[in-house]
């Protein structure tokens, strides 16, 4: 069973029981203002995943053990650390102490446990108001790097954090991800469950804490992205004038004109077979329009027939046409009559 040993230091109040109590003992934030300030160090023992036991160390902030800290019990404190969470509260009254405190911290660090993984957590974030957190952050960062490049410490991580949002969670999952034997494997394993099961995320929590120790997504996101790439890079060079993308977009246009065209032109021609069919012709005046004055027309006019009589078809003039056209070989202009009965 493998033991990590993990400080949690930072002055007092600045809200490092809190946190742990929501983490590892599942209380509410409303819950944690019962709590009392640590007095010295208490030692917490959390199995984590099975096999992996936090060994935490909650140090009180006080400035009285800070002494401790430093002298009596500097090599018990600091040595064999595998991992420091240092916590800044953001509306301490006096920061310059708490960086005095922080860099000699890291001091005792780099002393007892060069190889272990710092991460500082700026604490109390909601205190600050929403439009002044990020440059706020940003600036608590710029200090906190200078005190760790001040006593050579290159690798460090750090957070803004509240109990009120989900800020302390990812914050604590990536912590606590730092802490697991072969973490890479575990993810490729996760990997492959995403896309055997062709799911498009999945999440791995923690079951005790809930805290995510992985996650994997599948790429189909990004496939969707690199197509809406090669799109708008495509329209980028037709703006600037990419003569082969101009070139292929014209031929696209003249191909969807010429489509077009031929379209309208056959929608054109069925206008026109319509319109002189012999069905449109029925409403025709009995003398066709194109009949000159005087002109024998009596082979177009319908003959009165009695019962019984046999009905023939008149003979087909061919100058009887209206407009004097013909259609496609046939007469356009004949116009046909229902025999009348007495």
């Amino acid at each position: 069973m493998a033991k990590k040993k993990v400080l949690l230091m930072g002055k007092a109040h600045s809200g490092k029981t809190s946190m742990r109590s929501i983490i590892f003992a599942n209380y509410l934030a409303r819950d944690t203002m019962r709590l009392s300030p640590t007095l010295d160090v208490e030692h917490h023992h959390v199995r984590f995943l099975g096999d992996l036991v936090l060994n935490l160390w909650d140090c009180g902030g006080q400035d009285a053990f800070y002494e401790s800290y430093f002298e009596r019990d500097r090599e018990t404190i600091f040595r064999s650390v595998e991992l420091l969470i240092y916590v800044f509260d953001i509306e301490s009254d006096c920061p310059e102490k708490d960086f005095d405190h922080f860099a000699g911290v890291l001091e005792a660090m780099e002393e007892n446990s060069p190889d272990a993984r710092i991460f500082v957590l700026v604490h109390k974030m909601d205190l600050v108001a929403e439009e002044e957190r990020e440059l706020i952050l940003e600036d608590r960062k710029r200090l906190i790097e200078d005190s760790c490049l001040g006593v050579g410490v290159q690798h460090f991580q750090c957070f803004g954090t509240s109990i009120w949002d989900e800020t302390l969670y990812k914050a604590w999952s990536e912590i606590v991800t730092n802490l697991i034997p072969n973490i890479g494997v575990l993810e490729s394993h996760l990997a492959d469950f995403c896309r055997i099961c062709d799911a498009d995320e999945v999440v791995l929590f923690e079951r005790a804490t809930f805290l995510v120790i992985s996650h994997a997504q599948s790429n189909r996101d990004g496939r969707e992205i690199a197509e809406g790439a090669v799109n708008g890079a495509e329209e980028g060079s037709l703006a600037s004038g990419n003569p082969a993308v101009k070139d292929s977009h014209a031929e696209d246009v003249a191909e969807i004109q010429s489509s077009e065209d031929a379209e309208k032109t056959k929608a054109d021609e069925a206008a026109v077979e319509m319109s002189t069919s012999p069905s449109s012709l029925l409403s025709s005046p009995l003398e066709p329009s194109g009949a000159s004055p005087g002109e024998d027309t009596s082979a177009l006019t319908p003959t009165p027939v009695t019962p019984g009589d046999r009905v023939s078809a008149p003979p087909f003039n061919s100058a009887a046409a209206t407009n004097g056209q013909i259609t496609k070989g046939k007469p356009s202009g004949i116009v046909s009559s229902t025999p009348q009965f007495d």
